[in-house]
């Protein structure tokens, strides 16, 4: 990479090494540029982590139904010491890395402790929405 974002670099890289075997995925450039094709990438991701079968560039009526069923009450910050990982943490931590904000650290880790809660929170704050909670709801994953 000889220019670009680091951290979406390796949001780029975790995608692919995570997701390029699965045909739902297909590929994103590795180049630390934040794009469409990387966005959709995070999308398709949330898609496959969802149990959709038919992945699309979009965050249509079937994403929404499936986020929906799995996260009714949203996506929730962990405890410091809950040690459990999951790639849809990684998935809100490579969008956060895409749109430029810290969760504190350099590589995604698929948890969702303090400095991913805060850029949350940070992302809700300059979208002009409450943000006491870290909370991950419908909205904020589209958003993010």
């Amino acid at each position: 990479m000889t220019e670009g974002d680091i951290l979406v670099y390796r949001t780029q890289q975790w995608l692919n090494t995570t997701y390029g075997d699965d045909s739902r995925f297909g590929s994103v450039p590795e180049d630390g540029r934040t794009g469409w094709p990387t966005i959709y990438g995070l999308l398709r991701a949330l898609q496959i982590e969802l149990g959709i079968q038919n992945t699309a560039n979009n965050f249509g009526p079937s994403t929404i139904s499936k986020f929906n069923t799995k996260y009714p009450t949203g996506i929730h910050q962990r405890i410091d010491n809950d040690f459990q990982e999951d790639n849809i943490y990684a998935i809100i931590q490579g969008a956060l890395f895409c749109k430029g904000y810290s969760t504190g650290v350099m590589n995604i880790t698929k948890h969702f402790y303090n400095g991913t809660g805060n850029a949350i929170k940070q992302l809700k704050e300059d979208a002009g929405i409450d943000h006491s909670s870290s909370t991950v709801t419908l909205n904020i994953m589209k958003a993010l």
